[in-house]
């Protein structure tokens, strides 16, 4: 009855492979480019590379893992207060106590620690730390060692904008040809998101408290595909999170069905019931294993959806599902990845196979600190990336670093020097992401506390 561990070590799955997602961020298209496209697209010499197939594309497809946190989310969120609800010893006023005090904290959990990022982030950019030079067009057109208060004024603008949990579309939904996403933290566009599918997994869970369990579901199951046809991605998967959620706990308190014998009975007279029932149990085993391994297949298959605004070959079919309302060119792709995300976790969800190696140690740290790598991580990129890469190749080769599209030629130095500078950086991030929780997270979730405690009646 306790925490999903499987779910928390997802979590820090999909946090590691943003993380290596935007690893290609700030690099010469003509060089990683391939690394979005599918081993399909034209022209074949561009293509047709292990690495663009599924599910190896997926290492690198890191708005697929935005669409897993966002199902993850509501999934999480809904779980502890749904279980509160079924419990036939709590009052009414426990319920609604429990759903208030999430409620409240949560807009700590989010903010409180992105806001910290961005000062942090801001002020390392304004001491001239970052070896990167910002292009003209990004931070508001500010630079380093100049005027201090433009650098406070251009951060307080973004928690501003972060703030903002009103429908934009582009605006909070999508993430390309924005201006707020030239800045150090453009991992933060999620935020508002999160905030905003957290308020609606709250109302929605508020209002079909007490209702009964098949019209809850079939309301839950109309409110996920209304929000899927206006293209609102990140809605419907809070939702779908909250129907999984559902049937999770249905399970937990749903009865044991046994096969009752009678041991009075003669051995011919019990022969007959017992085998056909064998048979029936067997026969339900072997079509949960299909529906499972086909719904983990299929989900895959959507999350290694490559392009944000365009639909690769192996997926053109889906056009004739589009919703008319789909007036956004990643929309689709958005929602269908959304879609894959709910297959994957439910499949894992009803599977002990695909359970255990995410009940692991390690993956259970990571997905401890999935939060903080994900905070810090353009930060330690930006500070980091480019000195460690150049002392890398000089150290394979002896040479400077000649920039990576002439890098690009030497094969093995390359990869050499990309694999080391990945491994070096991930665990400065590790280290990084510890501090962070330590001092940052399980700070602003005190501080969390204490506010509801203030406040409450």
């Amino acid at each position: 009855m306790g925490r999903i561990l499987w779910l928390d070590s997802l979590r820090g799955i999909a946090s590691a492979l943003v993380v290596i997602h935007h690893s290609k961020s700030s690099e010469p298209k003509s060089i990683v480019g391939f690394l979005t496209r599918s081993y399909w697209d034209e022209p074949a010499e561009e293509n047709h590379r292990l690495i663009q197939l599924p599910p190896f594309r997926l290492l690198f497809n890191g708005p697929s893992m935005v669409a897993l946190f966002m199902v993850i989310s509501g999934y999480a969120i809904s779980l502890p207060l749904l279980r509160c609800r079924e419990d036939v010893g709590a009052s009414n006023v426990g319920f609604f106590r429990r759903l208030c005090s999430a409620a409240t904290r949560r807009i700590f959990r989010i903010y409180l620690p992105s806001i910290a990022i961005l000062f942090l982030s801001q002020l390392v950019y304004f001491c001239n730390v970052f070896p990167w030079k910002a292009a003209d067009d990004w931070l508001g057109g500010l630079k380093p060692l100049t005027a201090p208060w433009a650098h406070v004024q251009y951060v307080l603008s973004r928690i501003v904008h972060l703030l903002d949990i009103s429908n934009h579309q582009v605006d909070i939904n999508f993430d390309r040809n924005r201006p707020d996403m030239r800045t150090i933290n453009y991992q933060l566009w999620t935020m508002p998101i999160e905030f905003r599918g957290s308020c609606a997994v709250y109302l929605l869970i508020l209002t079909f408290s007490f209702w009964k369990p098949q019209p809850r579901y079939l309301a839950l199951v109309g409110v996920a595909m209304y929000w899927f046809y206006m293209g609102h991605w990140d809605l419907f998967a809070f939702v779908a999170g909250i129907l999984l959620a559902e049937r999770h706990v249905a399970s937990e308190s749903g009865p044991d069905r046994e096969i009752a014998l009678s041991y009075s009975s003669s051995p011919l007279e019990i022969q007959e019931p017992i085998t056909k029932a064998w048979n029936k149990l067997t026969e339900k085993i072997y079509l949960q294993r299909i529906g499972i391994s086909v719904s983990f297949i299929l989900g895959m298959y959507f999350l290694c959806m490559c392009g944000a605004d365009r639909l690769a070959a192996e997926y053109r079919w889906l056009a004739v599902a589009r919703s008319p309302e789909w007036d956004n060119a990643e929309m689709m792709p958005r929602c269908w990845r959304s879609v894959g995300a709910v297959l994957v976790i439910y499949a894992i969800s009803k599977s002990a196979l695909l359970q255990r190696p995410l009940n692991s140690r390690p993956l259970q740290y990571l997905g401890k600190i999935s939060f903080p790598l994900y905070l810090v991580h353009p930060t330690v990129y930006l500070a980091l990336k480019w000195p460690v890469r150049d002392f890398l190749w000089w150290a394979v080769t002896r040479t400077p670093y000649p920039g990576t599209i002439e890098a690009s030629k030497h094969a093995l130095s390359f990869a050499m020097t990309w694999m080391g500078t990945m491994i070096v950086l991930g665990a400065v991030m590790v280290v990084a992401s510890e501090l962070w929780n330590r001092f940052v997270d399980m700070k602003c979730l005190v501080l969390a506390r204490r506010f509801e405690k203030c406040v409450s009646c």
